[in-house]
């Protein structure tokens, strides 16, 4: 298996056609379909089908391509910290980070990394579990942090708590429910959640029904920080978010959280990585930093 093999498959299967691909590498499609084709003879097996579609993996292909794009990875993780070693400019840090990262820890984490590594770049992307795990399986991305149940962490990644986060049930000021008391009062109130795995809607429900509450009744299933945000003081959706988010001014001049006696449960944020990953300095530094920054900041 060859660099050039590899990069051809894996912008194959991104792009969907053998133009798109040789485009966004820089080649004439010519020379793709010469790499793909030699990729073949080597293993015996066809990797490519073409169709009036464009151009899709076959089974062969697809079992490979996983495997191709961890291999580019630490292909490129090797190439920087040579760079760095040598004194040379370069370098990505890739990660994923909750809403509850964003905004309150990365300011100060990537204020802290860049005064020792200005020349590396960063890829930040909003995440949430589910979303992210792709990323870090196939080495898109270097790291995640985010809500974990360490429990359902399979053995191909490793865990790294951070922190505890106390949710609350947020609303709009003025809400007809802003008074309610208990959880118990909100059975006919429609809400707005993310219900995938790991999720803070999905620990609310679950935590709902093991009190013997009605579970939420979702009208809006949202996994965008900023679409949740608007419709929470735009509209009568209750919704759920780290009790913190309430020291932003931003926030709490336009939503509260439901006086409710029951305690919601806490969440477990933490970082997920790759167990079998070998990490640059660069993207372990930024993990320091990161626990530097929420060991600095007063707790909930």
């Amino acid at each position: 298996m060859k660099h050039n093999q590899l990069r051809a498959l894996v912008a194959i299967a991104e792009h969907g056609s053998l133009r798109a691909a040789a485009r966004t590498l820089c080649l004439s499609q010519p020379a793709l379909t010469k790499a793909i084709r030699e990729f073949e003879q080597d293993l015996g097996v066809p990797l490519v089908a073409r169709n009036a579609r464009g151009a899709q993996l076959t089974p062969f292909g697809r079992a490979i391509y996983a495997r191709a794009k961890l291999i580019l990875a630490e292909m490129q993780h090797a190439r920087e910290d040579v760079y760095r070693l040598s004194g040379m400019e370069g370098g990505v840090v890739s990660c994923a980070v909750t809403p509850l990262m964003s905004l309150k820890y990365l300011p100060r984490a990537i204020r802290t990394f860049r005064q020792r590594m200005s020349t590396t770049r960063l890829s930040v992307q909003e995440g949430f579990l589910t979303q992210a795990m792709a990323g870090v399986r196939d080495g898109t991305l270097d790291f995640a942090i985010a809500i974990v149940d360490e429990e359902k962490i399979t053995g191909e990644f490793q865990f790294r708590p951070l922190l505890e986060a106390e949710l609350i049930i947020s609303a709009r000021k003025g809400h007809p429910l802003a008074q309610a008391r208990s959880i118990f009062d909100l059975g006919s109130a429609e809400w707005m959640l993310n219900t995938t795995p790991e999720s803070l809607g999905r620990v609310l429900q679950d935590y709902f029904v093991s009190v013997g509450a009605a579970a939420p009744r979702v009208a809006v299933e949202c996994s965008s920080f900023s679409a949740s945000f608007s419709l929470s003081f735009n509209s009568d959706l209750l919704s759920c978010c780290p009790k913190s988010f309430l020291e932003a001014a931003w926030f709490n001049d336009r939503v509260i959280a439901l006086p409710v006696e029951e305690r919601l449960p806490r969440v477990a944020v933490g970082i997920i990585s790759r167990r079998d990953a070998l990490n640059t300095a660069a993207c372990d530094y930024l993990i320091d930093c990161f626990d530097e920054a929420v060991a600095s900041v007063p707790p909930f």
